[in-house]
């Protein structure tokens, strides 16, 4: 036997032996276990009781995925659009993220959010309405899934009107007001016991009375659009006759009529100071939980030449560039897909973005005021424009908005405010 065999045969002999030995030194605790696969989701943090759909959604997924441990962040949401915009460009820290509906487009042409179309039958894609089925959609793929949305309506304080003898205006879309006919009933309903510039009851007031969530229908509606339709420029829409003539009603409403506030004014309408308010549809859960005493109906939102009226909130998507693309889609779905969704209205009251949604709580949608949201949604519900500039457009139009509602000439402003807009959707080309 040579050297080199023996030598080979005896270390063999000693790692058996040592395999068949008790250690003299015992093992403290069990053996470490393999480390679960984690997965980030980015949330705005949304106090109780809505956060407790994500948290539900979570803990279905977890439940059908074991070894998946899913870190939630929860962001105030003054701050989330930043650490998002973090995360995205660090390339880790994120897998599912929520997605301000307005700017899919913008995460998409960043190439931030997974394509999902693989991932959805038809079926469960045609449940979705269709306002949100847009919204998703960038360059011809699904790129997010919407988990709520919202809708407006004309709140009017009806023990207000008949105070002043007038008739409350009619909830049936057939008789939707127009924006001339809102100012005529708010002239008449508007209260100065006192003759000084702040009136006791005021005629009329907008929620979000600078932002495009709210402004852009006076636009659409007065038959101007809000973006060419290849994306390219607002000029000839924005500022087109009919936009500024728009923007021209809304600011004489400030400064000609003065039945609307310059500055926003809390609580009005809930303590009986505002007999018309054009607000969200959350704020109808907020006037039955919190102020039962006031007296209102919702009639359809005004407008000029045709019906349109705001839509949009929250989507959830997953960053494209996640390790682990099918697990998070899972996730995504757990929070989004339709049984997820009914969960979802039921804790977080959005209005639903699923047609499955709406027909599972008849006792909700087919009464005021809720079957007129849900009648605004399907019927006249208009996204916001689909651009990556989208973050630029919103500010520089809502700064236009501010000037005028504070006395600024509405063509001037309009003018300054579309070639601006068109310079920064020049960046993204």
């Amino acid at each position: 036997m040579s050297r080199r065999t023996l030598l080979t045969v005896v270390c063999v002999v000693i790692l058996l032996a040592g395999l068949l030995t008790i250690p003299s030194v015992p093992v403290l605790g069990p053996a470490p276990a393999l480390a679960a696969t984690e997965l980030s989701f980015l949330s705005v943090a949304r106090g109780e009781p809505r956060r407790q759909a994500p948290l539900a959604a979570i803990a279905d997924f977890e439940k059908a995925n074991p070894g998946v441990k899913v870190v939630l962040s929860e962001i105030p949401f003054d701050q989330f659009f930043q650490k998002a915009a973090i995360a995205l460009s660090s390339g880790s820290g994120i897998d599912v993220f929520d997605v301000d509906s307005p700017l899919v487009a913008s995460y998409g042409h960043q190439g931030a959010l997974l394509p999902l179309d693989k991932y959805y039958t038809k079926e469960n894609v045609d449940d979705i309405i269709k306002s949100e089925r847009e919204i998703a959609t960038y360059k011809g793929k699904m790129i997010s899934a919407p988990m709520g949305s919202t809708s407006v309506g004309l709140f009017v304080n009806t023990d207000l009107f008949k105070a002043a003898g007038l008739k409350v205006p009619g909830t049936d879309p057939k008789e939707r007001l127009t924006w001339d006919q809102v100012v005529e009933l708010a002239k008449k309903v508007q209260v100065d016991k006192s003759g000084t510039k702040i009136p006791d009851v005021w005629g009329f007031a907008i929620q979000q009375y600078d932002r495009p969530y709210m402004m852009l229908p006076l636009i659409v509606s007065s038959g101007a659009g809000d973006l060419s339709p290849d994306g390219t420029t607002v000029s000839g829409f924005l500022n087109s006759p009919a936009a500024i003539e728009a923007a021209r009603w809304y600011g004489e409403t400030f400064n000609q009529h003065k039945i609307s506030p310059r500055e926003q004014v809390p609580n009005l309408f809930y303590t009986g100071k505002l007999a018309m308010y054009l607000a969200p549809s959350y704020e109808a859960n907020t006037l039955k939980s919190q102020y039962p005493n006031v007296n209102w109906v919702v009639v359809p939102h005004p407008s000029f030449k045709k019906a349109v009226t705001p839509t949009g909130a929250w989507h959830v998507g997953v960053f494209a560039g996640t390790k682990h693309p099918d697990l998070a889609v899972a996730l995504l779905k757990a929070y989004t897909d339709p049984e997820a969704a009914k969960r979802n209205y039921k804790i977080m009251n959005y209005m639903p973005v699923r047609e499955s949604t709406f027909k599972a709580f008849p006792e909700t949608f087919n009464v005021a005021p809720n079957n007129l949201f849900y009648s605004e949604i399907v019927r006249t519900a208009v996204p916001r424009p689909r651009t990556p500039a989208y973050r630029e457009y919103e500010d520089l139009l809502r700064q236009a908005f501010a000037n005028i509602r504070q006395g600024a000439d509405a063509a001037k402003e309009m003018n300054a405010a579309a070639e601006k807009i068109n310079a920064q959707i020049a960046r993204y080309k």
